[in-house]
């Protein structure tokens, strides 16, 4: 039993799916020497995030931006992708941060390092967790033995097994709940775990919600998954079951919806429990920008919130991105809109969804980028 980190649910879930999403691994980017176009000579391209794309050479990270000009030279081992206006970085095992113009706001000495959250980020050093702020400073000592990001301007810390809510002077309240596990807050409530149940607890350091569960997921729009006996459903703040706990696996809500398992067929419920589009699908991914896909006979296809069949259920991949549909199967990829349209008149043997209103796509053995408009960029 377990507390599950914050951000992980989604990704549980498609693990449990079997994930019709393409794998998000690097892709490779060779000989793209198409007039008319800026030629680049990376290795290796990421889809964009947050305006920036990972891209490798001779084995080295780095970044670019929109035009395809490098804003952080390809020489680290390890990148995370901009959040918040900053990388983490990693050389030689040791970790620190770059900014988007490239610039290393902190010497690489930390052994680990996590992403900036309310203007602060988790740094770890010899066994020791502290903060730093924007500017690379430490503004938090290096001294807990436990510490989560920081989330509604707070942060939570253990120190010599005991457990404080700090702000972000690191002023503390101490708890007094025994607390095992004490996560980050969202929604005013952070998951806790003590003597192997899970509960929640409010930002004055009170038990609310008692431990009671197997397992606990952050509050979302005012409702949490929670797991007991191996079913799962949701609570509301108040503790009461808001989704009874019948469903198998980590169901999530996107989209106003929730993709949920029951007698092994996938469906979807809102968030009064209601059975909205009936389990029957062999497999479904959540909803997004109003679209789900969903498996039958082993190939997948998308639907609307009216379960209404947009694309037809023959493809082996789907990439959503942002109102267009990326699709891949034994006839090459492609795009649609949320209606089904086809859109663009160029083949492409392979593609990433849209992203930051740009796309990865490949043709003819070279990866490139296009707009929304089909465009090629770089």
């Amino acid at each position: 039993m377990y507390i599950i980190k914050k951000g992980a649910l989604l990704f549980s879930f498609l693990i449990l799916m079997g994930c019709g999403y393409k794998n998000q691994d690097n892709v490779d980017q060779k000989n793209n020497t198409a007039q008319n176009y800026k030629t680049i000579n990376y290795d290796k391209m990421n889809p964009f995030e947050n305006g920036f794309a990972e891209v490798e050479l001779n084995g080295k990270k780095g970044f670019i931006n929109k035009k395809g000009d490098p804003v952080v030279p390809c020489k680290y081992d390890f990148t995370n992708g901009f959040k918040n206006g900053f990388s983490a970085v990693e050389i030689g095992k040791k970790y620190g941060f770059v900014d988007t113009t490239g610039k290393e706001i902190t010497p690489l000495k930390y052994d680990f390092a996590m992403d900036f959250e309310n203007g602060r980020a988790v740094v770890i050093l010899d066994g020791k967790w502290g903060f730093i702020d924007e500017k690379g400073t430490e503004i938090i000592p290096v001294m807990y033995d436990k510490a989560n990001s920081f989330s509604e301007e707070v942060s939570t810390v253990k120190l010599n097994d005991q457990w404080y809510i700090i702000d972000k002077m690191n002023h503390k309240k101490k708890i007094f709940c025994n607390c095992k596990i004490l996560s980050s807050f969202e929604e005013g409530l952070a998951p806790i775990e003590r003597d192997g149940k899970s509960g929640y607890m409010n930002k004055q350091g009170n038990i609310v919600i008692q431990p009671q569960y197997d397992q606990v997921f952050y509050f979302r729009d005012g409702l949490a998954m929670v797991e007991m006996n191996d079913k799962s459903g949701f609570i509301n703040k108040k503790g009461q079951i808001a989704v009874p706990l019948i469903y198998d696996g980590y169901p999530d809500f996107s989209d106003g919806l929730a993709t949920v398992v029951l007698n092994n067929k996938f469906g979807f419920i809102d968030k009064q429990g209601n059975m909205v589009i009936p389990a029957k699908y062999e497999r479904a991914l959540n909803f997004y920008n109003g679209l789900a896909g969903v498996y039958v006979d082993g190939k997948i296809g998308l639907i609307n919130k009216k379960n209404e069949m947009i694309i037809p259920p023959v493809y082996s991949q789907i990439q959503p991105g942002e109102g267009i549909v990326g699709v891949i199967g034994d006839g090459g990829a492609k795009f649609f809109d949320a209606n089904g349209k086809e859109l663009f008149q160029e083949a492409y043997d392979d593609l990433y969804g849209f992203s930051d209103g740009v796309a990865l796509v490949k043709q003819n053995g070279n990866w490139f980028y296009i707009d929304k408009k089909g465009k090629r960029l770089f």
